[in-house]
C-alpha cells in the first residue's frame, strides 16, 4: 500500500526561494523535488559538530547543558549522535545495547 504524501506549507523568505527555485531549474525537477531532495539529503548522515551548530537555535547547548547537569562530556557527544540518527539507525543501536 502506497503512502499518501504529506501536505506541508512553509514560509521562506524570498531570498531562498529564488535559490530553491534556482537550484530546482538546475536539476530539472519541481520545487517540491529539490526541497524534500534537499531535506532527504541532510538527513542521511550526522553532521559535524560544526555543520550541527549552524542549525541549531540560538542557546539550545546552553539550554541542554542546563538540563543535564549530570551528563558527562562523552555522554552528551553520544545522545547528540544519537538524536541526529534516523529511527532505523536508532532501533539498530537499541538492540545491540540491549
Amino acid at each position: 500500500m502506497k503512502q499518501k504524501p504529506h501536505k506541508f506549507l512553509i514560509r521562506l523568505p524570498m531570498e531562498l526561494r529564488d535559490l530553491l527555485a534556482d537550484a530546482a531549474s538546475h536539476y530539472r525537477r519541481s520545487m517540491n523535488s529539490e526541497i524534500v531532495a534537499r531535506l532527504e539529503q541532510s538527513f542521511r548522515a550526522l553532521p559535524d559538530m560544526v555543520a550541527e551548530q549552524n542549525i541549531e537555535p540560538p542557546l539550545h547547548a546552553d539550554l541542554e547543558r542546563m538540563f543535564r547537569k549530570d551528563i558527562s562530556a562523552e555522554e552528551e557527544r553520544l545522545l547528540r549522535g544519537f538524536r541526529r540518527l534516523n529511527d532505523k539507525k536508532r532501533s539498530a543501536v537499541l538492540h545491540l545495547l540491549t
